[in-house]
């Protein structure tokens, strides 16, 4: 489990003790944040028929057979110092949650990049039966921004309604193109990972931008994404000074995932060294005749191409990419006029 969801973990166990689970939760944050790390757990320990306690120390404690004994945890251990809940990982429970079989969880997975009503019809059905060994149900969403508008409406229904002990877990790296009444009806987790160096610490790597995060980490874990991604930044560079490389940039945007990513953290950069913030790799040295004005317009420009690739379904990722460079040279050459 990465270190910083270790508090998450401990609120979490808390919450289970005091009997204040509640019925929904979505989990947010990054890609590799630790979204759907934290919902398996938690869904392992909500299942699990003999949980044990991670205390200080490495002391463990065995606690009753299922959830409705967890409240007998003694009160005095569980007030004295932190404790997270761990499933055993040797029952029946944990040996058919781990091969993907228990009957009363159920993981809805996107078809075809998004999740269709049928998916959450079927989420709803299972819901309206009871468990088949243990007390509690479970159901896991990921990447719940993908869901049809139909679907998320369908989803509405099962979150109003709830059956007793059931629990519906969501994960999203894009919180803001859900609905807002299925965040206001779940228990919302935004998970933060550490930056700059404390997050290299946790992957031991070495580096000195103080602005580095998760978000970067291929780049830095891959030797061969790293220099991919140097190589796209001076051809950027190149194009917002002297409209050079407009095919090679377009060919990137368009078949590369991180492409439209790639292009955002270059602009950053540049608008931070250009404020005098400073960022690994000097990227302003060769955009230094970007003004901040004009940099601020192309920052926007991305932005709104990011949205849309975020928020429309069936985007057509090479028009709004030629779009996008179009609209970025109209910027460049109002200097010149």
């Amino acid at each position: 489990m990465k270190t910083w969801l270790l508090a998450l973990q401990q609120q979490l166990s808390r919450q289970i003790h005091e009997n204040k689970l509640p019925h929904a939760l979505l989990f947010s944050g990054v890609d590799g944040a630790g979204q759907e790390e934290i919902a398996h757990w938690l869904i392992n320990v909500l299942l699990c028929q003999d949980l044990t306690q991670d205390l200080p120390q490495n002391r463990k404690q065995e606690t009753e057979e299922n959830l409705r004994k967890v409240s007998q945890v003694s009160e005095e251990t569980t007030n004295a110092q932190p404790f997270i809940f761990q499933p055993c990982g040797y029952c029946k429970t944990c040996k058919l949650f781990a091969n993907g079989s228990y009957p009363d969880h159920l993981t809805i997975v996107n078809d075809k990049n998004t999740i269709g009503v049928d998916a959450i019809r079927k989420l709803s059905q299972f819901f309206e039966k009871t468990a088949h060994i243990g007390i509690a149900k479970t159901a896991l969403v990921n990447h719940a921004d993908t869901m049809t508008v139909s679907a998320a409406n369908a989803l509405l229904k099962t979150l109003e309604e709830p059956t007793s002990q059931s629990f519906i877990m969501l994960t999203t790296h894009s919180s803001d193109v859900l609905l807002p009444t299925i965040i206001s009806r779940c228990q919302k987790f935004e998970i933060r990972p550490p930056v700059g160096k404390k997050l290299l610490a946790e992957y031991k790597k070495q580096g000195n931008d103080a602005f580095v995060n998760l978000s970067h980490l291929s780049e830095l874990t891959d030797e061969a994404t790293a220099v991919a991604f140097t190589a796209f930044r001076d051809k950027v560079k190149d194009y917002l000074c002297a409209h050079q490389h407009r095919a090679e940039i377009l060919t990137l945007l368009v078949e590369r995932h991180d492409g439209f990513r790639w292009l955002e953290k270059i602009l950053v950069n540049l608008m931070r060294n250009q404020w005098g913030w400073p960022t690994a790799g000097h990227e302003n040295q060769q955009a230094s005749v970007i003004n901040k004005q004009q940099l601020w317009q192309v920052y926007n420009l991305v932005q709104a191409a990011n949205i849309k690739l975020k928020t429309l379904v069936q985007v057509n990722r090479q028009f709004l990419s030629e779009k996008l460079l179009a609209d970025i040279s109209l910027v460049v050459e109002q200097k010149k006029q």
